[in-house]
């Protein structure tokens, strides 16, 4: 039976037509993997003038960054208080700040760029089951709250007249996230990055990554990108 998945089937933006990496082809920074994240660096650093070569064993989207949930969410499942008890003050308010902005950021690009992803900032719901995902809850919409975010926390008629069941008597509205056709988002970062500039490789698998002195060289099958001699 062959295999399909919905976001493909419904994404509105079709797929670029990539060629493979063939001989050798200098850039300043090369970026192993087109998925999200990999895209997302290769765009930001060709919008900053960086000569960026981007390689992909696969399609873009091949795996998790085309087939995942769509949710954009804020933050992490962790308490922001824990993740200050663990990485310290400074740094753990950064990466709150990190985490709490991120759907912001993932928005803006959407906008700047005229990606058409199918996204929504109607927010998320985290909800709970037991007594102790209840309290885990209250915890945390008093902590992002105290750091001036967005997010209600939802209380029995409240919560049922959002998630439409009685099982569930609370839950926290987050409402800086939303959702996205990821096969869409994935495939309009790689139109952004490929537009300001990055030149894009799929079907081009790494197979070795070297030190030249005091540059490196990624291998492929049929070609490498090393590093230009400054």
């Amino acid at each position: 039976m062959e295999e399909r998945c919905l976001w493909h089937d419904t994404s509105p933006a079709p797929p670029l037509k990539l060629a493979p990496l063939l001989g050798d082809h200098t850039a300043e920074v090369a970026v192993i993997g087109g998925g999200i994240t990999g895209l997302s660096t290769a765009l930001h650093l060709a919008e900053m003038g960086v000569g960026v070569t981007l390689i992909e064993a696969g399609d873009i989207p091949t795996g998790a960054s085309g087939r995942n949930v769509g949710l954009v969410n804020a933050g992490l499942w962790i308490p922001p208080d824990d993740i200050l008890e663990a990485l310290g003050e400074e740094i753990g308010e950064r990466a709150n700040a990190v985490l709490g902005g991120a759907p912001a950021d993932v928005f803006s690009l959407i906008e700047r760029h005229g990606i058409d992803c199918q996204a929504t900032r109607t927010g998320s719901l985290h909800l709970a089951h037991n007594g102790k995902g209840e309290q885990e809850l209250v915890r945390r919409a008093e902590q992002w709250l105290r750091r001036g975010a967005p997010v209600e926390l939802l209380e029995d008629d409240a919560c049922r007249q959002r998630v439409g069941t009685r099982r569930i008597r609370r839950a926290l509205l987050d409402h800086r996230a939303g959702t996205l056709n990821p096969t869409a988002y994935t495939r309009g970062l790689a139109r952004a990055a490929k537009e300001a500039g990055a030149h894009l490789h799929t079907h081009t698998a790494a197979t070795a990554v070297a030190s030249e002195g005091d540059d490196w060289r990624v291998t492929t099958d049929n070609g490498s990108v090393p590093r230009p001699l400054l």
